[in-house]
């Protein structure tokens, strides 16, 4: 191999790193405070919704909610679960902000959203409507 070529290949992987590296800094991990308006389809024919607005404002935030398989970090194969737990909390606690754990961004022209992976709400708001919300439902 010659130092050119050597050199060039080194470079190719410095750069190849560092947008690896932007791009995870800018879709990767994130959290939400909103509060959930609703959750919608049912993960088959129609996919995983959760309707949120941004805690103390009017501006919407819809989240998919899909299983993410074995693609690293995530490793996300309970979005069912998600889901129920996200339609409890609108039943139980509609105007209760809540934590949504996920990663990914909104880009309405692309119809992408950010997908959830974890609820973080308070276990009044996680009970079924017969307990008196002394439920012990765990997220992670």
């Amino acid at each position: 191999m010659t130092r050119i070529s050597k050199n060039s290949l080194i470079g190719v992987a410095v750069v190849a790193v560092l947008v690896l590296g932007l791009v995870w800094l800018r879709w990767g991990p994130d959290t939400w405070k909103v509060q959930i308006t609703g959750v919608t389809g049912d993960g088959r024919d129609v996919q995983y919704r959760i309707e949120t607005v941004h805690a103390g404002t009017t501006d919407t935030l819809i989240f998919v909610n899909e299983d993410a398989g074995f693609t690293p970090p995530y490793l996300k194969f309970d979005s069912a679960r998600l889901q129920s737990i996200a339609s409890r909390i609108t039943r139980e606690c509609p105007r209760q902000p809540v934590t949504v754990h996920g990663y990914g961004l909104r880009i309405p022209f692309m119809d992408m959203f950010p997908n959830a992976v974890a609820i973080d709400a308070p276990e009044r708001c996680l009970g079924a409507p017969s307990d008196s919300g002394d439920a012990k439902v765990s997220m992670h």
